[in-house]
């Protein structure tokens, strides 16, 4: 398979796990009506007439209809949730570049919490009493608006802004894996269970500020709504007591934000759930004219770089795949191929691995290069070596300028003069003329008057780490990777008959110290910049034990495999250490 067509193979794979979650998400909105009407509804005396009576009303011709709005509105908001998991996730430099990519879409996404709380108020409203129903209402012989009407819809409204701001406004769509294994029926009654007792937590303070914003702006909003309808005014929720002492009002609101909220955060557990199994990798490529076309390899899974949750999948796998002791599948990777009794496997595998970790390093690296304190700890110039300084001495004075540079310390004696001109290989200084001076200075005074204008250096600059923040947020394949290449190299020493991974031990070891030494030097500055601590933690922890479980396994062959120098004692001293 070509990288395209293992792409849409693999998109139209995730596309119906999809389709069954907006299936799930459908059904699950009548399970949460069946609640929500066992709650109001409530008779202490007479259990089975609660209770079938509120059966009766789920089932009912009414419901049916009436919860087709709501059920359109669920499917928009899947198809969109689906379009996010599914999409490509470039990097935006600058907000202005991150408005116009995600932009469109997370208008389209918050339109469709809006329209998902919105419906959800409207349907439930219509099995409450008389008052609660319709926007208009009887009130001493004439019609008027209902402001408990206008109080429900208008919670369904904040809570599904309240759900957006919270959880989709700035962070993007991440799938989780478990560590510890369920089956699906499991995994789906612990989350009904949590998020229907959490939603319960989580709605009190939307509730009351909400209600808080009625108040001091509900008379106003029923007032315009009485002029365009034509009606009188209802004045039941005027002044604060009205509102702080209607409690059916406020319970009712209550579980109405309850219902949302836990309506919301299932229908993204689904995709979650459903996203996150197992795809049907192979690790051999078929080789007979009739296999199957849709047998997508692991090294194929693990190349689809525009979608970012297949290379989540293809990772997982192999970690998963590395974890099972002496398992046929493993055994695959070490085999020899025919004709020709090539490592095929072996090869496309590692090669694939290597690139992806190698690109994520040196990404990060040049990321990290543009980190103010990094770049002025390394651009600090290294004092002379003379006979009478030490190393010693001399390590603790580049740790003492690093620190003075990261805490904005600035020495108490400027730099002489000899080092702080540069000269050119000739000796002799250039002097700009008159032209170049007039430029610069037009140039310098032109950067500070725009960024002295409100608004363009934070729409149009690149803010400091934001490309590290990015890769750290996105990691999570290389976190898999890392730990899945040390399993097979540590099971290589028993598994491996025809020594296939050992041409590459001395390429995977450099690879992964490489990139745990940069995650050190970023280790110093992590709280400096808006990146995400317990990605930098899962991935700095993830390398450091794959390069322990590697160097552990062949410590008494890493001087056979590395050159004699700085690196392999480090790695020494890592074994040493732990």
């Amino acid at each position: 398979m070509s990288a395209s067509s293992t792409s849409n193979a693999c998109k139209l794979l995730l596309l119906g796990r999809c389709l069954r979650a907006v299936l799930l998400s459908v059904a699950i909105q009548f399970l949460l009506l069946t609640v929500f009407l066992l709650f109001v509804n409530f008779q202490l005396l007479h259990p089975l007439a609660w209770v079938t009576g509120t059966l009766r009303l789920v089932a009912s011709w009414y419901t049916w209809f009436a919860s087709i709005p709501l059920v359109a509105s669920v499917v928009l908001y899947g198809v969109v949730l689906c379009q996010q998991h599914l999409s490509e996730r470039p990097y935006c430099p600058t907000r202005y570049r991150w408005l116009l990519h995600y932009g469109p879409c997370k208008v389209l996404f918050l339109g469709a919490h809006l329209l998902v709380g919105l419906l959800t108020a409207w349907l439930y409203t219509g099995y409450l009493h008389t008052d609660y129903q319709h926007l208009r209402y009887t009130c001493y012989g004439q019609d008027c608006i209902s402001a408990y009407h206008v109080y429900l819809l208008g919670i369904g409204l904040s809570a599904g802004c309240y759900y957006f701001v919270s959880v989709h406004m700035r962070q993007e769509i991440s799938i989780e894996f478990p560590i510890v294994e369920h089956s699906q029926a499991e995994k789906m009654r612990e989350l009904l269970y949590g998020s229907l007792a959490k939603a319960l937590v989580r709605s009190l303070l939307p509730t009351l500020s909400y209600t808080a914003v009625f108040w001091l702006f509900g008379p106003m909003i029923c007032h315009k709504l009485s002029h365009i309808l034509s009606v009188d005014m209802d004045e039941r929720l005027e002044g604060f007591f009205g509102v702080a002492t209607n409690v059916r009002l406020l319970f009712y609101g209550y579980l109405l934000t309850a219902q949302i909220l836990s309506n919301m955060h299932l229908m993204r557990c689904f995709y979650g759930i459903l996203l996150s199994e197992d795809l049907p990798l192979v690790v051999t490529k078929p080789r007979a004219a009739f296999a199957h076309e849709q047998d997508i390899t692991l090294v194929a899974g693990l190349g689809v770089f525009n979608v970012y949750v297949v290379q989540c999948l293809a990772a997982h796998y192999f970690y998963k795949l590395a974890l099972r002791k002496n398992s046929a599948q493993r055994a695959e990777i070490f085999q020899l191929t025919e004709p020709g009794n090539r490592p095929a496997n072996w090869r496309s595998l590692c090669d694939q691995c290597l690139s992806i970790l190698g690109s994520f390093t040196e990404e990060l690296t040049e990321s990290m290069q543009k980190i103010s304190v990094l770049k002025g700890a390394q651009s600090l110039p290294m004092p002379k070596i003379t006979e009478s300084l030490t190393a010693s001495l001399m390590a603790e004075k580049v740790l003492l300028r690093q620190y003075n540079q990261i805490h904005g310390i600035r020495p108490i004696v400027s730099p002489t003069c000899e080092d702080g001109v540069d000269r050119p290989a000739d000796g002799m200084r250039h002097v700009p003329n008159w032209c170049e001076r007039v430029s610069t200075q037009l140039e310098l005074s032109l950067q500070r008057l725009l960024q002295r204008v409100p608004g363009i250096v934070y729409f149009f600059k690149e803010p400091e780490g934001s490309k590290t923040t990015f890769l750290l947020a996105n990691s999570l394949p290389v976190v898999y990777l890392t730990q899945a290449l040390a399993l097979v190299c540590a099971a290589s020493l028993k598994e491996d008959p025809y020594g296939v991974v050992q041409k590459d031990l001395a390429a995977i070891i450099k690879a992964i110290n490489k990139l745990r030494n940069e995650l050190d030097k970023l280790s110093n500055v992590i709280g400096n910049i808006r990146a995400p601590s317990s990605s930098f933690n899962v991935l700095r922890c993830a390398v450091r034990r794959s390069l322990y479980a590697i160097c552990n396994s062949f410590c008494d062959y890493l001087g056979d495999l590395l050159p004699p120098g700085e690196e392999l004692r480090q790695l020494q001293d890592l074994v040493c250490q732990e």
